[in-house]
């Protein structure tokens, strides 16, 4: 090895470490906020939780609260953590016991007129709901809230679970009646009747009472390599990790590969057949009328699987032949890619035989050996040889044209990765997937087959 090679891997080395250190460093200095005090945490708690309250109720809540900050602590997100006391109003247990006398009212206003939207009930309701609270007794609760340092200052981030510490249990009191189907009601005669809620605008305007800004969005706080990385490591845990969608993904990977290796079966015994029947039309002269009648049969085959996609084919058999005979999925694609796949090693195997020299043929004759022995224990052998790595080759083709295999509805790797796709709403990562999976095993093969190429050609010589 030169001097100039040398030096040249070692700048490779060196150039390849100091861009994944680099990387490393934005990534983790990305993680760490800026410290500040407690009271600097208590000022943008009492500033930043202004105008989170926006309805009437949800404000009376905010008015009668107090958020008192603990200790802080630092988290791995720029973020800090803070550990607050909450003196608030015990909302839900104020308002639960009420849920019927107040979702009842979706047979009428008191003007005996329908509620027409959420709106309307929520007008219609919201002073009555104010005495309700007015009433309620005080309560301490404990909650974490967020601060996120982003490029404009800390901003504050609460969850559900703390918006419903800080304002009284509100989102139990939402989850509750965004659940409930009836009501129990008083009749005027005394009896207590089960009735059903028929408008959702009760339901809605009822919600709508206590509305907070609980839909803020978490401050993003990445930037550069660390927000692209950030987003590749949420994208898988979502898309494998999560309700253990990779076992999918190896679902289907077994069914692509158990199909591939079934057609293949088919296609080198139906390929082979055919190839016999088409050299033996070529290299005789006499032809009898089962052998013409054959070798037509084969043409015709070869042209139309030959000549038609392979999506097609497999849409015909399943939707055309098969599925109203009630055959299962999978048969129908070991059939279909195992009668696509024999085409083209009938054409790959008649051309090894076609290329054996005639004084083989003749030499068996020689040895008092028929058509049949000779094409078996003579030209065959030699054809065989020769066309192996095509045939290898071929293998390689036909798993990745089992791809398509999806069309029918069957879950092979393909479908496993629209799957991930439909419930995860994520293009990327589940395709990406599967290309690299498709990509390993062709590689594999690939190195195999190339393998077993120099092999023959050591062994040739």
């Amino acid at each position: 090895m030169n001097k100039k090679r040398v030096i040249s891997i070692v700048a490779t080395i060196l150039i390849l470490c100091a861009a994944v250190g680099w990387c490393v460093y934005e990534i983790n200095s990305s993680t760490h906020a800026s410290e500040i005090s407690l009271d600097e945490a208590q000022k943008l708690v009492n500033e930043q939780f202004d105008g989170i309250a926006i309805s009437k109720a949800s404000k009376y809540i905010a008015d009668n609260n107090s958020i008192y900050v603990n200790d802080i602590s630092y988290g791995d997100e720029k973020n800090v953590i803070l550990n607050c006391k909450i003196d608030t109003i015990d909302v839900y247990g104020a308002i639960s016991p009420r849920y019927d006398e107040f979702l009842s009212a979706d047979i009428k206003k008191k003007n005996g007129t329908m509620f027409k939207s959420a709106l309307d009930f929520k007008l219609e309701f919201e002073e009555i709901l104010l005495e309700s609270l007015q009433s309620a007794e005080k309560t301490q609760k404990k909650a974490k809230l967020m601060l996120y340092e982003t490029k404009d200052g800390f901003e504050i981030y609460a969850d559900d679970a703390a918006l419903n510490a800080v304002f009284g249990g509100i989102s139990d009191i939402e989850k509750e009646v965004s659940e409930k189907k009836t009501v129990i009601k008083t009749m005027p005669n005394g009896a207590v009747e089960e009735q059903k809620i028929e408008s959702t605008n009760v339901v809605k305007g009822f919600i709508e009472c206590f509305d907070t800004r609980s839909a803020i969005a978490k401050p993003e706080t990445d930037k550069g390599i660390a927000k692209i990385w950030k987003s590749i490591k949420g994208d898988f845990e979502v898309n494998f990790l999560k309700y253990d969608r990779w076992k999918t993904i190896f679902k289907g990977l077994w069914v692509t590969i158990k199909l591939t290796i079934f057609a293949l079966i088919i296609g080198l015994f139906l390929g082979i057949l055919i190839a016999f029947v088409r050299s033996t039309y070529l290299k005789t002269t006499k032809h009898g009328i089962l052998l013409r009648f054959f070798n037509k049969i084969a043409q015709v085959y070869l042209t139309v699987i030959r000549g038609t996609p392979a999506v097609v084919q497999i849409m015909i058999i399943y939707f055309v032949i098969f599925m109203p005979l009630g055959v299962d999925k999978f048969i129908s694609a070991v059939v279909c890619f195992g009668i696509n796949s024999a085409a083209y090693v009938a054409e790959i195997v008649r051309g090894g035989i076609m290329s054996v020299d005639e004084g083989q043929s003749e030499a068996g004759r020689s040895l008092g050996f028929g058509y049949m022995q000779t094409m078996m224990y003579i030209v065959f052998p030699q054809a065989f040889k020769a066309v192996l790595p095509a045939l290898a080759n071929e293998f390689v083709v036909l798993l990745k044209e089992t791809s398509v295999a999806f069309y029918i509805g069957l879950g092979d790797l393909m479908y496993a990765g629209n799957a991930i796709r439909s419930a995860t709403y994520s293009p990327f990562m589940p395709l990406v997937a599967v290309a690299l999976i498709y990509l390993v095993m062709v590689m594999f093969l690939t190195m195999l087959v190339g393998k077993l190429e120099r092999r023959l050609k050591t062994d040739g010589k």
